[in-house]
């Protein structure tokens, strides 16, 4: 029995002054160890690959990187608005301490998520915040983009972004953000490019507008008011500056028509009839809006 005891403790990982003993787990790791994201999550297409990979190190109490740890490293959700699936390709071995995470995709799209990287007995703090978009679009100086048409709960949506002097990223998504606070029919669709004006076009689907024209509001642009959400204020179809949700930390309220109450954001053109879908034309300034019905 003594034998047999002194077999079992042969079999426990050891490490000696930072080194593994010949015939233990190689991935054994010390208390004093901890985990460190050095390449950050960033913007991502849903169903994608992250590019550039995020890159997460285990470190020793020095500071620096313990290449005795070859062992698995795992990324989950430090914060998860809106619970979504944790990604896939989410556990990498480390390679003297450097773990690379080349196929961590994500199923559903969102914003202001989180990272967490852990190993058995340590935890990094969360990564920068970061968005999984339905759409992302590469573009270049001097030249327009444009993205798909992307759909949330019968709104759907496409954006044409102007020539600008120097490259730019276009994304665009369909859901993921909660209602507006003037939200009436359909869902929410949000896009971003930082330096270039756009011309978006909404579309509210043929149900959700015979729904919203048996209301009690009149008929022309005001029927179907556009809801704008932006972290810049802008003037509203009431003349005055939107007001600001605390709960989705933007300014929100209806766009106003071209004509009366530019310059953009605001209306530049909506048809529709009583048998099919309401279409809205929208001159927009570069940045961020979330838009919906």
């Amino acid at each position: 029995m003594k034998f047999s005891g002194r077999l079992a403790l042969l079999a426990v990982p050891l490490t000696v002054a930072g080194l593994v003993l010949p015939g233990t787990a190689a991935w054994a790791t010390s208390c004093s160890e901890t985990v460190v994201i050095t390449v950050q999550p960033s913007t991502t297409q849903v169903k994608t690959a992250v590019t550039p990979p995020v890159v997460v190190q285990v470190d020793q109490s020095n500071g620096k990187v313990d290449q005795s740890y070859n062992g698995p490293v795992t990324l989950t959700y430090a914060v998860n608005p809106d619970s979504a699936p944790e990604p896939s390709g989410a556990v990498v071995t480390a390679v003297k301490g450097v773990a690379t995470f080349k196929a961590l995709k994500f199923s559903a799209v969102g914003f202001g998520f989180e990272l967490k990287a852990s190993i058995s007995g340590a935890t990094s703090p969360a990564s920068a915040p970061f968005n999984v978009v339905s759409q992302l679009v590469q573009c270049s100086a001097g030249k327009t983009c444009q993205s798909g048409q992307v759909s949330s709960d019968g709104t759907s949506a496409s954006v044409v972004a102007a020539a600008a002097g120097t490259s730019d990223v276009l994304t665009a998504t369909g859901g993921g953000f909660p209602s507006l606070s003037c939200t009436t029919y359909g869902g929410v669709v949000t896009f971003s490019v930082t330096n270039r004006s756009k011309v978006i076009t909404a579309t509210l689907d043929k149900a959700q507008a015979q729904s919203a024209s048996q209301g009690d509001r009149g008929k022309s642009s005001s029927q179907y008011p556009i809801c704008w959400g932006s972290p810049t204020p802008f003037t509203t179809a009431s003349g005055k500056t939107a007001t600001f949700n605390q709960a989705n930390n933007e300014y929100e309220g209806a766009l106003p028509d071209c004509k009366t109450n530019g310059p953009s954001p605001c209306i530049k053109k909506q048809t529709t009839d009583c048998n099919g879908p309401v279409v809205t034309t929208i001159d927009a300034p570069p940045g961020d809006p979330r838009i919906s019905y």
